[in-house]
């Protein structure tokens, strides 16, 4: 399932053979939120995740999917309301081993959200 467009929206990307970096804009009003959690909306990890997986697919040129996940550190919840933008700082070495951090961006700053290193296949 592919989420940009309706989850999110991309307003900056940027590439080149070192790796990523973007920032994309939520839909707070998309429809997952009613299960996660409705009093209290929290973006899924597995979409902060889907979302890192688009991008990589996108500054690689092709379709990738996770291999395996060395260390997947969620350190901050990421709400979705108002002008919450992700803000993604990725590097993707020549064996597909991609490192680097999502934070959040709010009018309070920059808050790392994920922490990650995992390693793509095509």
């Amino acid at each position: 399932m592919r989420l940009e467009g309706d989850f999110y929206k991309t307003e900056h990307f940027e590439s080149d053979p070192a790796g990523f970096r973007a920032v994309v804009s939520l839909n707070p009003y998309h429809p997952i939120y009613a299960g996660h959690f409705p009093s209290q909306p929290v973006v899924p990890g597995v979409c902060t995740m889907t979302v890192v997986r688009e991008l990589a697919g996108r500054a690689l040129g092709c379709k990738v999917r996770f291999a395996s996940v060395k260390e997947s550190k969620f350190v901050s919840a990421v709400i979705p309301d108002g002008n919450l933008r992700l803000k993604f700082d990725f590097a993707i070495e020549a064996d597909l081993k991609i490192t680097g951090t999502v934070f959040r961006c709010d009018d309070g700053g920059e808050t790392a959200a994920l922490k990650l290193k995992a390693m793509l296949t095509r």
